[in-house]
């Protein structure tokens, strides 16, 4: 019996030996970490040259937006002594009517590390849609003339339930102010570092940082019972115009940071936290 048996014994074992090694073949290949560095926005040619338009991601959002612009030549060589300028410009059509508007940008600068190029931030006030779209133009010189580019660009919203990076409201004094969080933009337990950019709408086309305010902070969790969380430093503007201070977040989860913005202790827009308010109109929002 036992003799009769072992070929049956051997061919089950050849067959599971057989069915783990086409197992081992389909397993599926280790997706491959995202590239590193600054990705490809939009890009264009334009008399012989190539002008790229990066960003970290590769795409654009409401709110603070880290940018470079790189120009190549024929050879593909990056140019470094170009002067260059740009203007973001969203073009809206309502009711038959036609309406540009720009947002807050930095100047261009030649860029400070990695890949030569030029480096600046936009902080785009609206998502594109059917009623509006987004064009870069750049003005660039590589000593032949100036000559003009327009980039389109899709910028997508930064705001839902849980997450909100750019906010805006009107002040007691008609003015509307915009507020951009730059910092942080990976929050964890703890005492984070803030940083936000303050600006004002002086017209369509004009949105410059506001100068010598104050930035309350109050962060709250709004799913546990609003409490708030130690560690906060009320923002203040630095060298950079930036406004910097500190948010603390004392567990893991959706929290929202109220702000009220201050000049000289008048309050501008934005409310404080109290027993009858749980939040201000003016605040971001982060879940982690």
């Amino acid at each position: 019996m036992r003799s009769e048996h072992r070929p049956l014994i051997l061919s089950l074992g050849l067959l599971a030996l057989v069915a783990c090694k086409k197992e081992e073949t389909t397993e599926p290949t280790p997706t491959s970490p995202p590239p590193s560095g600054m990705q490809v926005v939009q890009s264009a040619t334009d008399a012989g040259y190539t002008l790229e338009l990066l960003s970290a991601s590769g795409t654009l959002d409401v709110g603070y937006n880290d940018l470079q612009l790189r120009i190549k030549d024929g050879q593909g060589n990056a140019v470094s002594n170009a002067t260059v300028s740009w203007l973001p410009l969203m073009t809206m059509e309502m009711g038959g009517n036609t309406h540009q508007h720009s947002c807050p940008y930095s100047a261009l600068t030649a860029t400070t590390s990695g890949p030569v190029g030029y480096q600046g931030h936009v902080v785009f006030n609206m998502a594109s849609s059917a009623m509006g779209t987004w064009v870069i133009t750049v003005t660039y010189d590589t000593g032949h003339g100036a000559r003009q580019v327009d980039l389109p660009v899709n910028v997508t919203t930064s705001e839902g339930e849980f997450r909100k990076r750019y906010t805006s409201a009107v002040g007691t004094d008609g003015t509307t102010y915009l507020l951009a969080m730059i910092q942080p933009s990976a929050p964890t337990t703890g005492i984070n570092t803030m940083v936000v950019g303050l600006y004002k709408r002086v017209s369509s086309m004009e949105f410059p940082v506001v100068d010598g305010y104050t930035i309350r902070v109050d962060p709250r969790m709004p799913g546990m019972g609003n409490h708030g969380a130690p560690g906060n430093v009320d923002l203040t503007q630095g060298t950079d115009g930036f406004y910097h201070g500190a948010v603390g977040f004392s567990m893991t989860g959706y929290w929202k940071i109220n702000l009220v913005v201050e000049q000289n202790g008048s309050v501008l827009c934005g409310e404080p936290v109290t027993t009858g308010n749980e939040g201000s109109s003016v605040h971001f929002k982060v879940n982690f």
